[in-house]
């Protein structure tokens, strides 16, 4: 990689670059100290790994970190004193909402924005702390993503509204989505909470339900099938995790054991089924009962030859589609305690990029079919 930078003149920039074990840092080290003393000398070639290599001189090497987390690194002080510290503020986010909105054909972005990023900010605030709570840029983008999408939803068939009547329509549109993105994901008692914050931020508005009549109707049948009592609660928590997935291809499934976590996936599965009749496939995985190279895969150091894991198997054989899984739904449940030693990997996977990076130089895109569960 260095080398081909080197010779076409390229910026490279290393993300997460901390995540490389301590041993490997001091290795990578040597190479860019020779980069480097390359360029300050304005050398032409330079000698890397062996191998004489022509040197452009606007290449450039970059990298970022989060210093302090668990499963990370901590550069090496002969690494660290190769670059140059910058250090990073904080984004604009209402700005960055107000942008979103526009994109999404929201006409009253500007005077919506502000509210919804203060929406988050008190929930953060105001709400306990618990550790799946995220009310950060990322769960932001994901209200902003779908309030388009809710407001087209909610205009259809209207014909031609007024300003007052399309701005009403849009408010409504992200009080929806702010429910759909944030209850979810609150314990019992922080429900009461988001209910005078959303009355602070939207005054007059209230707290929205889930609703779907034939997804209700096809969970309480399934329910009484299995000797499960559908109580609304229960029936509401399948609707808000659809809700869910259909927004993100990762989603936390949290709670205490025997509080109905796997039940729930598999009644909601089997009700989508009934619905849209698009066969699901649930796979569940131990990631506790394995070793990382069983479940991601490794490469043999003598030979090359990358054998797969558990997880990559899978992955592989749903983007293969020899048996028709491209017309399937496929949901992958890491059923167990989140460990960084494992659930590190799943970072590129997660994001937006939707791509597994193997030890191999391979690059697996997650479908579009596809979610990975972490119960």
């Amino acid at each position: 990689l260095f080398a081909g930078l080197c010779q076409v003149g390229a910026w490279g920039c290393f993300d997460e670059f901390n995540r490389l074990e301590e041993r490997i840092l001091s290795a990578v080290s040597q190479q860019i100290l020779t980069i480097q003393r390359g360029l300050s000398e304005r050398q032409t070639h330079i000698e890397l790994l062996g191998r004489s290599i022509k040197l452009d001189p606007n290449m450039g090497t970059f990298i970022t970190m989060n210093p302090g987390y668990v499963g990370r690194s901590n550069l090496p002080d002969n690494l660290k004193s190769l670059f140059r510290s910058c250090a990073m503020v904080v984004p604009d986010r209402k700005l960055i909402a107000q942008v979103m909105l526009y994109s999404q054909g929201i006409v009253t972005a500007e005077h919506l924005a502000p509210r919804i990023v203060d929406l988050f900010l008190l929930c953060d605030s105001k709400m306990s702390k618990q550790r799946h709570y995220d009310f950060g840029l990322r769960a932001l983008k994901t209200l902003l993503v779908g309030a388009g999408a809710l407001k087209r939803k909610a205009i259809e068939g209207k014909g031609d509204l007024s300003a007052e009547a399309t701005a009403e329509e849009e408010k409504k549109a992200l009080i929806v989505g702010a429910c759909n993105n944030v209850l979810p994901k609150l314990i019992a008692e922080d429900m009461a909470i988001f209910k005078d914050v959303l009355e602070e931020v939207f005054p007059g508005s209230e707290v929205s339900t889930m609703d779907d009549e034939n997804l209700r109707s096809e969970i309480t049948a399934i329910c009484e099938r299995k000797d499960c009592n559908p109580t609304e609660k229960f029936i509401q928590k399948l609707l808000q995790l659809k809700q869910v997935i259909e927004m993100r291809h990762g989603v936390m499934v949290v709670g205490p054991t025997g509080s109905g976590k796997s039940m729930a996936l598999r009644i909601l599965l089997e009700a989508l089924e009934k619905v849209d009749h698009t066969k699901g496939d649930l796979y569940v995985i131990d990631p506790k009962s394995i070793d990382k190279e069983n479940l991601y895969g490794s490469l043999d150091g003598t030979t090359l030859e990358w054998t797969d894991g558990v997880f990559t198997s899978l992955l592989r054989r749903i983007i293969d589609n020899q048996k028709g899984e491209s017309e399937r739904r496929h949901w992958v449940v890491f059923d167990g305690d989140v460990d960084p030693e494992w659930a590190e990997n799943l970072n590129s996977v997660l994001d937006d990029n939707k791509i597994l990076t193997l030890p191999s130089g391979e690059r697996l895109r997650i479908p579009d079919n596809m979610r990975i569960i972490l119960e």
